[in-house]
């Protein structure tokens, strides 16, 4: 009888202990997981605790190059040295996106860093900045809410210029910009206004300046002149540019038009009394492309081509801006190809065909005209003709391996040398 009141005073006691220690438990906070979000299309999720939906993308690129060119030095480190650079690319892509009772509200940006040292004629000037800096910078970046679309990203003018990683003549710009767009039934609408400097217009000084180096931008100074006194130049008025489109089926096309006051007429002679005078000129561009999805021939292949005209409009049409003629020819800077008055066009077609899942190839070719006007570049004028091939691999989902050639020849009046150039590119890119 003992025994058994002293077993149940014993469980008693420890079922009064065991209820204590649970009273002091913290009670575990629910769990909020990552939900995959499908209004957006794959790869996104839901932020946890809000509606809106989050992508990461990205990639690792590293690339090289080899090349020469009659235009100086292919690389002005080793002038002997046909190889232009080894280089890393890093990008991460950020998009997150709602729907709201004006319609979808999407922010995008990509931010990118280069390592590398300055290198070929096709460098860009980010490039040859950041192979300096190794700091990152912002490749696209904008917001969107329904119709409107605002930050900085590719113009509106620009139509694709191929299939291959170096395109054929055209026009090859990023701007800070405002777009409005809108589509229904295969057709799209839009209209953009930009900013032009992205397009390498020049700033007024308005007032009088002198400048010893001036000259060093394209021109000869007059014999016996040391130091140039100049004013006026550009007076930043943004690019308007209108677009239309269509898609059906294996078809789709893009007509656009643009307006734009980069060009400059030049007058005087450059003395205190005579100073040079720079007055922005109006312009315009028009220009257009036509895809044609060729499954029905194989399974990813395509045709484009594509077309520009411009009056004043040089970046428009691919003389200036990007991998363009200016990075080839005669002209010293791609600044004075971009404000040099005249009428200007080009074309190019391009066609990609794919071998198998895992293999494809592509062809571009590509001509570029330019006839110069006013006082300044009345004189100059140029034919331009560029031709691309390069195959593609992709060994396993996520990596691809790119190899390809170019061939570049200028015939050039004025102040625009006649030349040739030729590179070839290696790169390996790990997406995700």
């Amino acid at each position: 009888m003992l025994l058994r009141k002293l077993l149940f005073g014993s469980a008693a006691a420890m079922f009064a202990v065991g209820g204590a220690h649970a009273a002091d438990l913290t009670v575990a906070e629910p769990v909020d997981y990552v939900k995959v979000c499908d209004a957006f299309g794959a790869g996104f999720y839901y932020s946890p605790g809000t509606d809106t939906c989050i992508k990461v993308g990205g990639y690792v690129k590293f690339g090289t190059s080899v090349g020469n060119t009659d235009y100086g030095d292919y690389n002005s480190a080793y002038p002997n040295s046909q190889w232009s650079n080894f280089y890393t690319e890093v990008s991460i892509q950020l998009t997150a996106s709602s729907v709201t009772e004006f319609g979808n509200l999407t922010g995008f940006i990509d931010m990118r860093a280069q390592t590398g040292n300055t290198g070929s004629f096709s460098e860009s000037l980010t490039q040859a900045a950041n192979a300096v800096t190794k700091t990152a910078y912002i490749d696209s970046a904008y917001l969107q809410l329904g119709p409107i679309k605002a930050g900085y990203f590719t113009s509106l003018f620009d139509f694709g210029r191929g299939y291959n990683d170096t395109g054929f003549f055209g026009s090859d710009t990023t701007a800070d910009q405002i777009q409005l767009n809108y589509a229904v039934n295969g057709f799209g609408l839009a209209l953009s206004v930009e900013d032009q400097r992205d397009r390498g217009s020049t700033g007024n000084t308005d007032g009088l300046q002198s400048s010893t180096t001036l000259y060093a931008t394209g021109t000869t100074p007059p014999v016996g002149v040391s130091k140039v006194y100049y004013q006026g130049g550009s007076d930043n008025i943004p690019s308007v540019i209108g677009a239309v489109s269509y898609s059906s089926g294996i078809f789709s096309t893009k007509i656009a038009a643009a307006y734009t006051e980069i060009a400059l007429d030049r007058t005087g002679t450059g003395s205190a009394a005579d100073p040079l005078t720079y007055t922005s000129q109006q312009g315009w561009a028009v220009g257009g492309n036509v895809e044609f999805a060729l499954d029905s021939f194989s399974a990813g292949d395509k045709f484009v081509i594509a077309a520009a005209y411009g009056d004043n409009a040089n970046s428009f049409t691919g003389i200036a801006g990007g991998t363009s003629v200016a990075g080839l020819s005669g002209y010293t800077t791609q600044t004075i190809a971009a404000v040099a008055e005249g009428t200007s066009w080009s074309v190019g077609a391009s066609y990609k065909h794919v071998w198998t899942p895992s293999v494809w190839s592509a062809i571009s070719a590509g001509y570029a005209s330019y006839s110069g006007d006013g006082a300044w570049h009345g004189a100059d004028s140029l034919d331009a003709w560029r031709g691309i091939a390069g195959v593609g691999w992709t060994p396993v989902k996520g990596l691809d391996v790119l190899l390809e050639g170019s061939y570049n020849k200028v015939e050039g009046e004025g102040s625009i040398a006649d030349g040739d150039a030729w590179s070839g590119v290696l790169w390996l890119k790990r997406s995700w």
